[in-house]
């Protein structure tokens, strides 16, 4: 192996392709959270990455309800929680920070194996810019996927000491190669490919009179297996997960989809065009032309790697990478969506160091008399894809200008019109939801989604009678529609019907016990029934189910006010306080708090939380 040391030229590398990630992707730093899409999951609405806490912790090592089993990216959010609070700007710099890392890490990694610069710049330059990558780093909740690959790369990196020190010495190197294998499993299972990997290394890059080792690779199996079975259970549907059914109804027909699904990605890399949220792929469920088409031309592309292979083993082995890191998902195991540019954040290092062994080819055969012509080439090549990537940043700045960037290369796919419509409703913009609704329920007359979010709407605009039909057809049609019952209720809370309100809350509750959501209902109907006792007992029964926010030590407050117990109010209102409440004019003004305003403890929270203001006050 080439010399594993810092010099001034590999220095002025690393500083230049520092530079580079931070030109294309600074600007995210000014993005909002996807509020709709992952990121109300992940961190806006995710009490377990609060702070740091012995109870987030083993909520973050627990059963997941977002779907994946990643606990080290939530508690990375942890961490991002204690530097920025909910300031989006500071998860979208650790994105950035994580991916120019990932960079540095590939560049270092072909420099044991190559010792040329042009080679390693390249590659690294290309996973940096590339635009499939933008969709990994200016989206805040594929943090997860960031991650993996950091402890990949770390964990491959200490494998190749362990062989360069050898069995005896190297074992330090091995264990802390085990360890960073566990840690990218621990936020994203889409490294489960590292055991192959390593094999296919052996037999590429180590002398072939070595014998091929295969007891080193069975703790990494091991892993694999185990996280890879956690992750089978958190994506059922059941559990939140995107599991689904063969597409096209059986497993051949979900080959012939991936066919063209698997070109799709090449010509993405090489003419990143119609980058997308969302990707819709055609299901094919017999063969036709394009079937065909794509079987040709992925069996030249392998035909092509085999003689590459053939020629030069080391350059053949990104081929194989390239392939074997696209295998988790390659619809094996069918997933609701069959394609996603980030899907393509690990197999683009393949990508980039077959690039950039053809540079070096070619220099090696132009010689010193072209190779500024070849040099000239690439910078253009580089700063074309660095400057789509940086306008494609641009469109994740929120939900709207994602969604709106979706609808009009997808305008067909019903999904992408029910997303846009929320984020239109989230920005105010409650006749453009409507309509991006309405055209999703066009698109698909079948979309209980749809109908779900029109009565939901047309309920909390007071259109009750409109809202109140959608809702009666959703349910006609899946009368285990969750949301439907409990916007039902709320459409019968919003006409004064309140024992048809409260049925349908508690028939919601009882299709899903764990809904918080709709306890925290049923309290604000008791409220308005004059119920307090039973309002308190929601709430407390909020509380004992992980819903201990400030929001709800707030309403158990007011409640207790209405119903006289100041004490009791007090208290919840200094727990309000200490989880972070701090809207200064409604605790002034709410007049369910006013039985307090006139309490000495109430002053006293308020001079002791809120100094300057009460002070002005």
């Amino acid at each position: 192996m080439p010399e594993d040391r810092i010099t001034p030229q590999k220095l002025f590398d690393y500083v230049l392709l520092l530079m580079l990630a931070a030109v294309v992707y600074g600007r995210a730093v000014g993005h909002d959270f996807l509020f709709n899409w992952d990121d109300n999951l992940y961190v806006i609405n995710n009490e377990t990455i609060r702070g740091f806490s012995l109870n987030n912790l083993r909520s973050a090592f627990g059963p997941s309800s977002i779907g994946q089993y990643n606990p080290l990216a939530l508690i990375s959010f942890m961490l991002d929680y204690t530097l920025w609070g909910l300031w989006p700007g500071g998860y979208h710099l650790t994105n950035i920070i994580i991916h120019a890392v990932n960079g540095l890490l590939v560049y270092r990694l072909l420099w044991l194996w190559y010792g040329e610069r042009l080679l390693c710049l390249i590659a690294a330059a290309i996973f940096l810019v590339h635009p499939v990558q933008v969709e990994s780093v200016a989206w805040v909740s594929e943090r997860k996927g960031l991650l993996a690959t950091l402890f990949f790369l770390l964990s491959w990196l200490e494998y190749c000491r362990y062989v360069e020190a050898g069995k005896g010495k190297g074992r330090f190197a091995y264990i802390a190669s085990l360890t960073a294998f566990v840690l990218s499993l621990l936020a994203k299972t889409s490294g489960v490919v590292l055991p192959i990997i390593l094999l296919l290394y052996d037999l590429c890059f180590l002398p072939q009179d070595r014998r091929l080792r295969w007891k080193n690779k069975l703790p990494y199996v091991a892993a694999s297996a185990a996280f890879s079975a956690m992750e089978l259970y958190s994506e059922m549907p059941e559990h939140g997960g995107s599991r689904a059914g063969y597409h096209g109804g059986s497993p051949l027909a979900t080959f012939f989809t991936m066919l063209p699904v698997y070109c799709r990605y090449l010509g993405l890399l090489i003419w990143p065009a119609g980058l997308n949220i969302e990707h819709w792929p055609t299901i094919y469920r017999t063969v036709n032309a394009s079937v065909v088409g794509a079987a040709m031309l992925l069996g030249a592309v392998v035909f092509a790697g085999i003689r590459l292979y053939r020629t030069d083993r080391k350059l053949g082995f990104w081929v194989l990478f390239f392939w074997v890191g696209l295998l988790p998902v390659s619809q094996i195991v069918p997933l609701y969506l069959l394609m996603y540019e980030h899907y393509l954040y690990l197999p683009i290092i393949g990508v980039g160091a077959l690039a950039g062994g053809g540079a070096l080819y070619l220099r090696q055969r132009l010689g010193t008399r072209y190779s500024g012509f070849l040099y000239a080439v690439l910078t253009v090549g580089l700063l074309a894809l660095s400057i789509v990537s940086f306008q494609r940043v641009a469109v994740w700045k929120d939900s709207l200008t994602l969604w709106s960037d979706a609808a009009s290369k997808s305008p067909t796919a019903f999904r992408v019109w029910d997303v846009l419509g929320e984020a239109y409703r989230q920005d105010g913009n409650f006749d453009d939801s409507l309509r991006a609704y309405e055209r999703s329920l066009e698109l698909n007359p079948a979309s209980t989604d749809s109908m779900w979010a029109l009565g939901d709407l047309h309920t909390e605009l007071g259109n009750l009678d409109k809202g109140y039909a959608y809702l009666k057809r959703l349910l006609g049609i899946n009368p285990t529609y969750v949301k439907g019952w409990t916007s039902l209720g709320s459409n019968y809370r919003n006409r004064g019907n309140y024992v048809e309100a409260e049925k349908a809350y508690r028939h919601a509750v009882t299709l899903q016990p764990d809904a918080v959501q709709i306890i925290i209902l049923l309290g604000k109907l008791s409220v308005l029934q004059g119920r307090f006792d039973q309002a308190r007992d929601f709430y407390l029964q909020a509380e004992t189910s992980g819903w201990n926010n400030a929001e709800n030590a707030y309403r158990l407050a007011c409640t207790e006010a209405r119903a006289g117990r100041r004490q009791e109010a007090l208290s919840w209102l200094e727990q309000a306080l200490n989880r972070g409440y701090r809207n200064y004019d409604t605790l002034i003004s709410d007049t369910e708090l006013s039985a307090l305003w006139e309490e000495p403890r109430f002053n006293y929270l308020l001079a002791l939380y809120f100094p300057e203001l009460d002070k002005e006050r």
